[in-house]
């Protein structure tokens, strides 16, 4: 079977998102396998449109989509204009270069030239759930040998036995691998992915994580009549089960937020709001949060993190009022899209997956990572195609 360039790209992509943790340095530049991987194809998929003498094709298909999706490309233009005044007003101007190249710039080229390509939409779709299968699978299998191997746990982490997997902390397994979750469902084939990713998350102890699996299995559910009723019964159950069981003591203060882990994301969150209601409208800048919001930290005893806890207050931080109102435009789009679409299950997979980005969102930053960022760009390339 012959695959074509933007089929191998997207499968590669897909599997090399976790390689961001492989970092070094080019010269006197910072980067990491992921970032050269994303650039090189980048490059490939520039050389083939200009080597096949598609320039003018692709253009012409690219200025067509973005008039029939004017939303999408509103929402991507307030963004990249939102990421140049990031720089500009933030207090770390070579962080923030970084950032915005990582994190916005890369995948976003990356998810206009793969549209412009006109791949198939199938075969972008099995490349998609391929390249995600590969690098789930080494996720899935790292941790699983983490939790049988306590040894493997980082130290920070080894009293709760919270496994890490190939990651640097827990919670970064569940932002990886909640997203997955429905998208495995799609498959015969990878079902078990799914399955063995809720597991995982389940031993990283990740509440945000746990929920946000179950919000997206659930509507995932509830939209397929002839599952409806049993979800909506496994749901009823499963809340019954946390409210009353005296087992599940610990993760139902954990989803109240009445532990220390909640105390500390709701300080995060009043420090933060405080600091953009004096900075509503470019926010702290990117990669600014840390230094912006010191004034503002009146709990000594608890630390500043790069990110307040919440996807809403840390996009408003990094990109201000313009970049939220494109991230709004983006996500507004892509949830009319899939409306238009829903009559194939492998969209409805894809909307659960969004929906659980956003159900973590409440109480993480499921972007805001070099392999976060690009799956949700990633998410957008096939809904887009």
């Amino acid at each position: 079977m012959k695959f074509s360039l933007p089929e191998i790209i997207v499968f590669v992509v897909a599997a090399a998102l976790p390689t961001y943790l492989i970092r070094f340095n080019l010269g006197a530049f910072p980067t990491t396998l992921l970032e050269i991987a994303l650039i090189a194809a980048i490059v490939v998929l520039v050389a083939q449109t200009i080597k096949t003498k598609q320039i003018s094709t692709n253009f012409t298909r690219l200025k067509n989509f973005a008039t029939t999706n004017k939303l999408l490309s509103i929402g991507v233009a307030l963004i990249l204009i939102a990421t140049i005044i990031g720089i500009i007003v933030s207090p770390d101007k070579r962080g923030a270069l970084g950032i915005a190249k990582a994190y916005f710039w890369e995948p976003i080229l990356l998810t206009i030239l793969l549209i412009g390509s006109n791949p198939d939409r199938e075969k972008i779709q099995r490349a998609a759930l391929a390249g995600f299968g590969v690098s789930a699978f080494v996720v899935i299998i790292y941790g699983l040998l983490q939790y049988t191997h306590p040894q493997l746990i980082p130290s920070t982490w080894t009293a709760e036995r919270r496994i890490t997997s190939v990651f640097d902390f827990p919670n970064a397994a569940a932002l990886y691998l909640a997203p997955l979750i429905t998208l495995f469902l799609s498959s015969p084939v990878t079902i078990a992915l799914g399955a063995f990713s809720i597991l995982i998350i389940v031993l990283a102890k990740s509440a945000g994580g746990m929920a946000a699996s179950a919000v997206a299995i659930f509507l995932l559910g509830v939209w397929k009549k002839k599952t409806r009723k049993t979800m909506i019964a496994l749901a009823i159950l499963a809340t019954l089960a946390i409210i009353f069981l005296p087992s599940a003591a610990d993760f139902r203060d954990q989803i109240l937020m009445r532990d220390w882990s909640g105390r500390v994301h709701k300080i995060g969150w009043e420090e933060s709001f405080n600091m953009l209601k004096e900075h509503p409208v470019f926010g702290a800048g990117l990669n600014g949060y840390k230094t912006v919001v010191a004034p503002y930290h009146t709990a000594k005893g608890v630390e500043i993190f790069q990110y307040p806890h919440n996807l809403f207050l840390a996009t408003w931080s990094e990109l201000g009022i313009l970049g939220l109102i494109g991230f709004a435009f983006v996500l507004i789009w892509f949830f009319r899209r899939i409306y238009v679409l829903r009559s194939k299950f492998y969209v409805l997979t894809l909307a659960a997956a969004l929906v659980a980005i956003l159900a973590h969102g409440l109480v993480d930053v499921p972007y805001f990572k070099n392999d976060l960022s690009m799956m949700f760009w990633l998410f957008i390339t096939i809904a887009a195609i």
